[in-house]
């Protein structure tokens, strides 16, 4: 069985200074229940450089969903939440109604994994595409926001976008209803966009013609680009960092290059072996058994019981997330990895070994 490929630290060198997008700084995530409250993120903190593709992956249920619904604050009624958001250095927590909408509106917007779910069956595309310019720029007048709507259209590689507008719902493919919900988040001309699972429903060809665009977009249009997966294979070409996340927390993060090519966590490695692009065995594999449940998460790491690595200190001491290297800013929440390195600047001596 192939070791995990945990790579030497490298130096430490000053971080370059990069204007931030969005920050998550401990943010959690609490759901009330019939006589009390279930913790659904615990402590997650990442920043998404301006003008780069972040993506988030974990199985269902890891919280990455949450953590993009809670930066636009469209968590479902009754949600708490601690911590902060930052969008552009402002408090997404503390805004007021209007600036939420504001906020929605034209800064930030968000793609939903299901497009029939997400466009009104009864209204035509035009329509809808109209109305989603407006409510960003009030000021636009309908015939500009309809040549707005076409272009956009246009641009998401959508063929006779005139026609397209007359369209209904119905009368699309789900691929190219996903470049509609896209150009309806272009439409308002925002700085960042969030994708929830967008290519979940579609078949590989499609996944690869969205994947394409919004990589196009991030590069021709320095749109900053949040995207949630479970799939890793949908991200190693548009990512350029990842966020690993299970049962609520932040596993690793770092440079998607430099985390694909020497995983400093069990888990992600574990998810590179059921990617089919990724596995370096000579065979599919799957990672047995499932997550903890949320109200009965251990007091140890929380992967421990499906982790091939996992020696006593894992089921007794709950790793946090510590920087390993601050050249290319790579965390890791492993505490054998932790104290096989010594600290952040010492490498390892041998790979882990699968028993």
């Amino acid at each position: 069985m192939s070791p995990v490929a945990f790579a030497p630290v490298g130096p430490a060198a000053p971080a370059e200074t990069v204007p931030v997008a969005l920050s998550l700084q401990d943010l959690e995530v609490y759901l009330p229940r019939a006589d009390d409250e279930l913790q659904i993120l615990h402590g997650v903190s990442f920043e998404v450089p301006k003008g780069s593709v972040v993506a988030l992956a974990g199985e269902s249920g890891s919280g990455k969903s949450t953590a993009a619904l809670s930066a636009m604050r469209l968590l479902p009624w009754g949600a708490r939440v601690t911590g902060r958001i930052l969008a552009d250095g402002r408090d997404v927590a503390a805004m007021s109604r209007d600036e939420l909408r504001r906020f929605r509106a034209g800064h930030a917007r968000i793609v939903l994994q299901d497009p029939w779910s997400s466009l009104h069956p009864m209204h035509s595309i035009g329509g809808q595409l109209v109305e989603s310019a407006r409510s960003a720029d009030p000021w636009l007048s309908k015939q500009q926001a309809r040549e707005l709507s076409v272009e956009m259209l246009r641009r998401v590689g959508l063929p006779d976008p005139e026609t397209r507008m007359t369209a209904y719902p119905h009368e699309m493919s789900g691929g190219q209803l996903q470049r509609v919900l896209i150009a309806m988040a272009l439409v308002a001309r925002p700085q960042l966009l969030l994708c929830d699972e967008p290519t979940t429903a579609l078949d590989v060809s499609t996944q690869a013609q969205i994947l394409e665009l919004l990589l196009e977009l991030n590069r021709e249009m320095g749109l900053t680009i949040v995207i949630a997966t479970h799939d890793l294979d949908v991200i190693a070409g548009i990512a350029d960092r990842l966020v690993v996340m299970y049962a609520g927390r932040v596993v690793e993060e770092g440079p998607t290059a430099e985390v694909m090519a020497a995983p400093r966590h069990p888990y992600t490695w574990a998810l590179m072996q059921t990617a089919p692009k990724h596995n370096t065995g000579t065979r599919m594999r799957t990672i047995d058994g499932r997550p903890p449940a949320l109200d009965a998460l251990p007091p140890g790491c929380a992967f421990a019981d499906r982790c091939e690595f996992t020696v006593d200190v894992c089921r007794t001491s709950r790793p946090e997330l510590v920087l390993i290297d601050t050249h290319t800013v790579h965390r890791t929440a492993c505490t054998r990895v932790q104290s096989e390195t010594g600290g952040a600047t010492a490498a390892i001596d041998a790979p882990l070994e699968a028993s």
